[in-house]
């Protein structure tokens, strides 16, 4: 299974913040999306997992991404943003349970044992079971981020968007989000390999997590290769204009 982008562009409004865009990402791939605010990183996951208008084709296993229905897009793409946007006051149970909708179809209201069970099992996986009857707007940011991580994995998707999954942890949840991802990413979900592609600032963790980078300025590609290649000082500075490398572990 692979996703395909050709000659992707997106705008807001008059604004064009993807330039011509030639990507594939394949099953079992672990991918890293990288580059300053405002280089197209967010917009690129979401265009990808059919969330929003484009030009150019996105195709996912040769089908068109805009034809797709939404309920069929999910099952195959699991996409987590960031925690900055609005959310219903719903308990951490039901945000969870709500994620399994994509492939049990099912709501909260009608959902069946084995879509309970896989939702208590990702709520423990992230650490926050001990927190399924609180309310989304009476956590911290870092428990809102691991929620919103069991309810990704609870969808049950082949492939894993993530958007600043380490936003808001502490050391701690960031080392326990590494190995869960690795761990994830080392399985299958039915006979499809687990593909990662996750956007993080903290370039540690995505040397932790990724094998490929993908690094991006100013909405287009400028890197696309083996993400120790990307952690290179002269690449640091092109992509960043700025010199990260020390904090980065790459070239001294």
């Amino acid at each position: 299974m692979e996703i395909t982008a050709k000659k992707l562009t997106a705008c807001y409004g008059k604004t064009e913040v993807l330039h011509d865009i030639d990507l594939e990402i394949r099953s079992g791939e672990k991918v890293f999306i990288g580059g300053s605010n405002g280089s197209g990183k967010t917009t690129l996951l979401r265009v990808l997992a059919g969330i929003i208008s484009h030009g150019g084709e996105v195709l996912v296993n040769g089908a068109d991404v805009s034809s797709m229905k939404r309920k069929e897009a999910a099952k195959l793409i699991a996409l987590m943003p960031q925690t900055n946007e609005l959310y219903f006051p719903y308990t951490v149970y039901e945000t969870v349970l709500l994620g399994t909708y994509a492939s049990s179809g099912n709501s909260f209201l009608g959902s069946n044992a084995e879509a309970i069970q896989y939702a208590v099992k990702c709520m423990e996986d992230c650490s926050v079971y001990d927190l399924k009857d609180r309310h989304l707007d009476e956590l911290s940011g870092g428990q809102l981020q691991r929620v919103l991580l069991a309810r990704t994995f609870a969808q049950g998707s082949p492939f894993l968007f993530l958007d600043e999954p380490g936003n808001n942890l502490d050391i701690k949840y960031r080392a326990e989000l590494c190995d869960r991802l690795n761990m994830w990413s080392a399985g299958k979900t039915g006979d499809i390999e687990n593909t990662l592609v996750a956007v993080f600032h903290d370039l540690e963790q995505a040397k932790r997590c990724c094998t490929r980078a993908v690094m991006m300025k100013g909405g287009s590609i400028v890197f696309d290769g083996d993400i120790k290649e990307a952690m290179t000082r002269e690449m640091l500075l092109k992509v960043y204009d700025y010199d990260v490398a020390y904090y980065a572990g790459g070239e001294k």
